[in-house]
């Protein structure tokens, strides 16, 4: 029985090249009965651009459609912006909003690549909650969490939101846009520090269902298993098997932070990343953008540790019985 979901990315003409190699990802991951409705909410990305992207699409399978929304005059005035975080970010706010007909939807940042079929991430039951996703941080006792955020220890936790299963029919019923909107005037004043990820924390931290890591992993937290303590058996909330297992067998990578895998770095998940990127045939020169001798050197002083990090991984997989993917 063939199976249809929609999954929307946000993007403005900046993040065509990453963009492209997400919704590659996504659809050459998927099972023959998946089919992708995806919908790019676009800020003044040219057609030709949007035409390219269909026509990568349909390499992956006919059944996939791709649909372009523009969000240009959608989007509020005033919204804080930053360097690394534009206007065009905010649409994940108001997807409920921009796809009035869609109850559903899996929202996708553009730095991410899927690595595996997602039709269980989208059947995931989300009970009363509106949004499920990933955990960056969890209360601890004692401490202040996100006070500026009003999030109270009672909170699962402070999420990413590059990765978010979306209840729309239910935003829209109850009027949770609005919620959040009404957050984001309260602190007009002060910008918040990550803007429309804090935003969604602080609006609807209690309507929030956290979900495996393996949905929104990045292989910074793969380092975090080199400098483990020991006698640790959770980080950020989750379980240290958990870990493992989104560790080894990744379902959506999420490459935030600086460093960028469509260009030459020394992050420990970029040879999957190129690959992706060949595959989709969108390098075709030897080295990635940016390549240089310097950058070539940090590459080769990380090797080390990365080399150590999946050994360590690899004792983890065997100690929970997991079968690592490396």
């Amino acid at each position: 029985m063939k199976k249809a979901y929609t999954v929307c990315f946000a993007s403005d003409t900046r993040g065509v090249l990453p963009l492209s190699v997400a919704i590659w990802s996504l659809v050459s991951c998927a099972h023959e009965e998946t089919t992708y409705d995806i919908q790019l909410l676009g800020d003044n990305i040219p057609a030709r651009e949007v035409e390219n992207i269909r026509n990568l699409v349909k390499r992956a399978g006919e059944r996939h459609e791709v649909s372009y929304v523009e969000i240009k005059d959608m989007l509020p005035e005033g919204l804080a912006v930053k360097e690394r975080l534009p206007r065009v970010t905010w649409a994940r706010v108001f997807v409920a909003r921009m796809l009035p007909d869609v109850d559903r939807a899996l929202y996708l940042d553009i730095d991410v690549q899927v690595c595996r079929d997602l039709t269980e991430l989208m059947e995931m039951d989300l009970g009363d909650c509106v949004l499920a996703g990933v955990l960056e941080k969890v209360p601890v006792p004692g401490k202040e969490f996100f006070p500026e955020l009003g999030i109270p220890h009672s909170s699962p936790g402070y999420f990413n939101a590059g990765v978010l299963l979306m209840d729309l029919a239910a935003m829209r019923r109850e009027n949770l846009v609005e919620k959040v909107l009404h957050f984001i005037e309260k602190h007009n004043e002060k910008p918040l520090y990550a803007l429309d990820q804090d935003a969604l924390n602080g609006a609807l931290h209690d309507r929030f269902l956290p979900i495996h890591p393996r949905w929104n992993w990045s292989d910074s937290n793969s380092r975090r298993i080199l400098s483990m303590k020991p006698g640790v058996e959770k980080i950020k909330g989750y379980t240290l098997r958990q870990f493992a297992e989104a560790a080894s067998h990744p379902a959506i990578l999420h490459f935030w932070a600086q460093h960028k895998p469509w260009r030459y770095n020394y992050r420990m998940e970029g040879k999957r990343y190129e690959k992706c990127m060949r595959d989709a045939g969108l390098l075709q020169e030897r080295f990635l953008p940016g390549f240089c001798l310097k950058v070539l050197f940090k590459k080769m002083t990380h090797a080390p540790l990365y080399a150590i990090t999946r050994m360590r991984l690899r004792r983890l997989c065997s100690r929970y019985g997991i079968e690592d993917e490396d």
